[in-house]
């Protein structure tokens, strides 16, 4: 059973057009490692990839960002799997931007809700950290225009913001009364507000 790279990114943009789900990516991937006549030269990245497919329960569940991600790591070798779902693998980041910006590391609970806005997509992004609500991480962040709106925020659990905005997550360290305004291009700007501190 001979495997190629080319192989799997077929199979990735299957997924990713819908003409294939999970089942499919699990399956090959079993079939291949149970195969007693499997067949491919030494290459770590294509059998890392059928391992993570083959158990996702251990790996990185299968959806439509990670099997780009997976695409990516095929095509270029550069791999950010970890990135976009290893809560923990942000947290040398956020210690660096405590220091910076001469925080103490405040760490959330990614179990716990932030508040964002429904666009957050877009750039620049915002957030602040207020003093926390029982079940809150004390973290509102938005894009756009800010709206006192009663549903401008909505409550989602901190680590669905992995696969969402991964950027951010390294500044949710900072202490209650820091802001950051950031973008994907790079601009960064983080600061104190005794204000926020008060409220």
């Amino acid at each position: 059973m001979k495997i190629t790279r080319q192989d799997l990114i077929t199979l990735c943009d299957n997924f990713l057009t819908d003409k294939i789900d999970k089942t499919i990516l699990q399956n090959f991937a079993t079939d291949f490692i149970i195969s007693d006549e499997r067949d491919f030269e030494t290459d770590e990245i294509l059998s890392d990839t059928l391992f993570e497919w083959e158990d996702e329960d251990l790996n990185f569940p299968i959806n439509h960002i990670n099997v780009r991600l997976w695409k990516e790591r095929l095509l270029t070798g550069v791999d950010k799997l970890l990135y976009y779902n290893d809560w923990n693998s942000h947290i040398d980041e956020q210690q660096a931007i405590c220091s910076k910006y001469n925080s103490k590391w405040a760490p959330i609970n990614k179990k716990l809700w932030v508040a964002i806005s429904t666009n957050i997509d877009t750039d620049p992004i915002n957030g602040l950290r207020h003093p926390r609500d029982t079940g809150t991480t004390g973290w509102f962040i938005w894009t756009g225009d800010y709206s006192q709106a009663e549903d401008f925020f909505q409550p989602i659990c901190a680590e669905h913001l992995l696969q969402q905005r991964p950027e951010i997550i390294k500044y949710l360290g900072l202490e209650i009364g820091f802001r950051f305004l950031s973008d994907k291009k790079g601009y960064e700007d983080v600061w104190y507000d005794e204000k926020i501190k008060n409220v």
